[in-house]
């Protein structure tokens, strides 16, 4: 049965939006604009999950929260909110709602949460029903007839829910000892024959998971629990998709089994593929968005090296668009893109790409072109469709369109420099007027000063790493009841000789841009591992170095090996190696990130949320991840003392890590009431210019030596 979902939200784009995704994802969905509407829904039919949005029209999705809290408890509420409105959303999740997401909201991360709540109630009811049934279990001693009553309780349980319950022994090959009758609903095969064949679910699960399944069953032996998904035979023969979520218990000999649930998650499986694809397109006009057409950039770049072919870009920015949205709204400026994305797609062939980057900007990849006067034929044709009239709420409005053009060169410029170049030949076709296209030339006046400096440092930071111009500073983590260095933060820095010593914001942003960060990133990780090792060998304190991570690693697939590997070379233990993430790149990509966290904290690598308070992290999401501390952000340690309410936010984000269990560490201390504050109220540990700022590695080592208080000066 689909689960029913409830959107609530005052912009119709947005809600047809959510809707489409939704239903694709395989839920039932209805909409409604506002909260009487809403309110008829909850009161006419099922609903399974209600999705609200904080602002509306007339009464507020709080309102709309307390009317569901009151009258449909069940019910789970996720908020939808934007990033200033950080005070409605506190108030939200003190009213009861489970979690809210952050516009603008990815497809995957929309449906992962509904997924998740959903998941979560349906674990409660089985919860509730296997205690009910171990009740009635022990019940089944005392007299015939209670024990006559509890077994057709127990079969009313076992056979109404969608799960197949059972136990199996704990070693291969795992026989089953008990499961519920509804096993042939889902596989075809009666009860008695999986009980009367040990090696029944071996034998039946796909041969290519097999290997999987077996590894993930001796996990589950060593932590107590474990959730695995793999594929099993029909008793027809054909395979399906099943979520197997079991736990370690003792039986009532005394006996440790296996208790699992085990439910059919195949329709879930096919809408993956969608759902990944809907990930990729942009939601309005359906175009390929920012991160499908990068990939498509870069292999169309490695097509045209491999054929010696040439390729054009093409980056448009759409003029006199703004009017548009400010005199008829948002809805209709929507619907201007959509006609915009339809007569792009009329001026190229199949086999080139149009994507909307974002706002009113648009990029064209031409693929196999002849020349660059037929790249400038295909920038004509596009000026002069977009300026043909087009109607809007019985107007007619006329648009422009600035082009920049940048053709493939002989030299070997990669997609983030194909695309500044025809950036920067737009932002030229501007300055001349608009509604015209200008071609970026190589030696040409075609680069802006800006553009000629960023070139150089991407070049220049090219030849730092394979040259060892980068090096590593250290700043001590130390304890605050003692003072004794505890850790210590690596910290980069770029060495360029005369011209001085180069910090990371003066660098990292143009290594973003250019896709340097992830071998950056390696360089550091590697070598600060490797340091570590070294004076560990020397006899120093064993203290364990935090390095910070970018989201492009932490979305690298393989980065869980490329840590395993470098401690392995470095032969530095994983519980000496922390990895710092900030708090705005788990808001944005937590979803995405939680495998690879997973991998790392099986490696026994330790996980630091860095910069936490700077936004609103759903605590939801933080018992999720397996976080092992945070570090507080620099601007509420600032502040202590200053009379606002950061003094209060530190300590609530103090007491909330110490219920989670999690280290609290405060970074930017560097006054002696700031550190008074953070003892008082039993912060773990800190750092800042108050203990000492980072430090070459040999200035470093003799703070190791000393092996005394970094606060007594």
């Amino acid at each position: 049965m689909k689960h029913k979902i409830l959107i609530v939200d005052d912009q119709a784009s947005l809600r047809d939006a959510y809707g489409e995704i939704l239903e694709h994802a395989g839920f039932n969905v209805c909409k409604a604009k506002d909260y009487d509407a809403a309110i008829a829904m909850l009161n006419d039919g099922s609903i399974d999950l209600a999705l609200l949005d904080i602002l509306l029209e007339g009464k507020s999705g709080l309102d709309l929260l307390s009317y569901i809290r009151g009258h449909h408890p069940i019910c789970p509420v996720i908020m939808m909110s934007g990033y200033a409105d950080k005070k409605n959303t506190i108030e939200a999740l003190r009213q009861g709602a489970a979690d809210y997401l952050e516009k603008p909201i990815a497809p995957l991360e929309l449906v992962h949460s509904i997924r998740h709540r959903l998941n979560y109630r349906a674990l409660e009811n089985e919860n509730q029903q296997l205690q009910e049934y171990q009740a009635m279990h022990h019940r089944l001693k005392k007299s015939e007839t209670e024990a006559r009553m509890a077994n057709e309780r127990l079969n009313f349980l076992l056979t109404s829910t969608a799960a197949v319950i059972y136990s199996a022994k704990t070693n291969h090959p795992y026989g089953t000892t008990f499961i519920s009758d509804n096993i042939k609903r889902m596989c075809g095969h009666d009860a008695e024959e999986c009980l009367n064949t040990p090696s029944f679910r071996i034998h039946a699960t796909h041969p290519d998971d097999l290997e999987s399944v077996e590894s993930e069953l001796e996990k589950a032996l060593e932590r107590g629990n474990n959730r695995f998904e793999y594929r099993l035979r029909h008793k027809d023969g054909h395979y399906f998709w099943v979520a197997d979520e079991i736990r370690l218990v003792k039986n009532p000999y005394g006996e440790l089994e296996f208790l699992g649930f085990m439910s059919d998650i195949t329709e879930h499986k096919l809408h993956e593929d969608r759902i990944r694809e809907m990930a990729y397109s942009d939601l309005l006009t359906g175009l390929p968005n920012r991160s499908l057409y990068y990939d498509r950039l870069k292999q169309s770049i490695a097509q045209a090296h491999r054929n010696r072919t040439e390729m054009a870009v093409l980056f448009l920015d759409l003029d006199y668009f703004k009017p548009i949205n400010d005199e008829l709204g948002h809805e209709w400026g929507d619907k201007a893109l959509i006609e915009v994305s339809r007569r792009l797609l009329e001026c190229v062939r199949e086999t080139d790409t149009v994507a909307r980057i974002g706002g009113d900007e648009f990029s064209i990849i031409l693929v196999d072109i002849a020349s660059e006067e037929a790249a400038a034929v295909v920038a004509d044709k596009i000026i002069s469709r977009i300026q043909e009239p087009m109607i809007l709420k019985e107007n007619s409005y006329v648009l422009g369109v600035s082009i920049g053009i940048c053709m493939k060169s002989h030299q070997d410029v990669d997609a983030e420099a194909y695309m500044r170049l025809a950036d920067d030949a737009m932002y030229q076709a501007k300055q001349m007027g608009r509604n015209r296209y200008c071609i970026h030339r190589p030696g040409d006046e075609g680069m802006n000063d800006a553009t000629t400096q960023e070139l150089m440092v991407e070049k220049a930071l090219r030849h730092a790493i394979s040259n060892d111009e980068l090096v590593i500073h250290y700043q001590p983590k130390v304890g605050l009841a003692d003072g004794m260095i505890t850790g210590m933060h690596a910290l980069l820095r770029w060495d360029r000789g005369k011209e001085g010593m180069f910090y990371p914001d003066q660098f990292l942003p143009v290594a973003n841009r250019t896709g340097l960060i992830v071998a950056i990133g390696e360089w550091v990780l590697r070598n600060a591992c490797e340091q570590n090792r070294t004076w560990q060998d020397e006899g120093l304190p064993i203290v364990p170095v935090s390095v910070n991570v970018t989201v492009e690693q932490i979305r690298h697939p393989d980065f869980s090996e490329v840590v395993a590997r470098i401690l392995e070379e470095s032969r530095l233990e994983a519980s000496m190696l922390e990895l710092e993430i900030s708090e705005s790149t788990l808001m944005q990509y937590g979803a995405l990130a939680i495998p690879t966290l997973n991998q790392l904290n099986e490696l026994g690598v330790r996980i630091t949320i860095d910069n936490f308070g700077a936004g609103y992290f759903s605590l939801q999401a933080l018992q999720a991840m397996p976080v092992h501390e945070l570090k507080v952000n620099r601007s509420l340690i600032k502040q202590i003392g200053s009379g606002n309410d950061s003094s209060q936010i530190t300590n609530a984000i103090i007491s909330m890590g110490h219920i989670l269990n999690h280290q609290v560490v405060a970074e930017g201390v560097e006054t002696a009431d700031q550190l008074q504050f953070l003892r008082e109220h039993k912060s773990d540990g800190m750092l800042g210019y108050l203990s000492s700022p980072p430090v070459p590695p040999d200035e470093f080592v003799r703070q190791l030596k000393n092996r005394r208080s970094m606060l007594d000066h």
